[in-house]
């Protein structure tokens, strides 16, 4: 495993572009949680933030992970809970939302920043904890970033607080049984993404 440095992140921030972006997401999360809830991403550390389980509090920030197709979302929720325990694919419910951010940091294609596609999607999370730090200080609102479950892209929102003022609207919810998932299966939306 590299040592990851700062101005590895810096010099990949420096080199991405940066625009707008308004279109329609998608994000499991569990019944009992508002599909725009930031704070759960305050308790532990992911791929584009920092928890308080491993960083203090003045280091931690929120994010909110969104896909940029369905069926991407799904599998991300899977790739996380089997890593937890499978009582994590009960009681979910999948919400398309439509978006507006002013500042998104483009980091979907890897190698157009210096980077391989491995530093986006692979196990070890320090250079894109500290890729996200870096955009966020700069005042980016979010990233689209490869999926370490599917080919495809999600997009993960940063803001500075939780009472951010990112534009979600909310077009619909529906449940999302263990069946369901069970039919989308992740070499079918390979499939469709080629």
């Amino acid at each position: 495993m590299r040592r990851v440095e700062d101005r590895d992140a810096k010099q990949a921030v420096a080199a991405a572009s940066s625009h707008r972006f308004h279109g329609t997401v998608w994000r499991v999360h569990w019944k009992d949680v508002a599909p725009t809830d930031w704070r759960l991403s305050l308790r532990t550390t992911g791929r584009y933030h920092r928890g308080l389980d491993l960083f203090p509090a003045d280091q931690a920030f929120l994010a909110l992970y969104t896909s940029l197709a369905p069926e991407i979302a799904i599998w991300e929720m899977v790739r996380q809970s089997t890593a937890r325990n499978l009582a994590y694919l009960q009681n979910n419910v999948l919400t398309e939302l439509e978006v507006s951010l002013e500042r998104m940091l483009d980091l979907s294609h890897p190698a157009a920043i210096g980077l391989a596609d491995s530093d986006l999607i692979g196990d070890d999370l320090q250079l894109c904890e500290k890729l996200a730090a870096v955009a966020r200080d700069r005042g980016h609102e979010g990233l689209p970033v490869p999926s370490a479950a599917l080919p495809g892209l999600n997009l993960v929102f940063m803001p500075r607080d939780h009472t951010a003022d990112v534009q979600f609207r909310v077009v619909r919810s529906r449940d999302l049984p263990l069946d369901t998932i069970t039919r989308e299966h992740p070499d079918d939306a390979r499939r469709q993404d080629r």
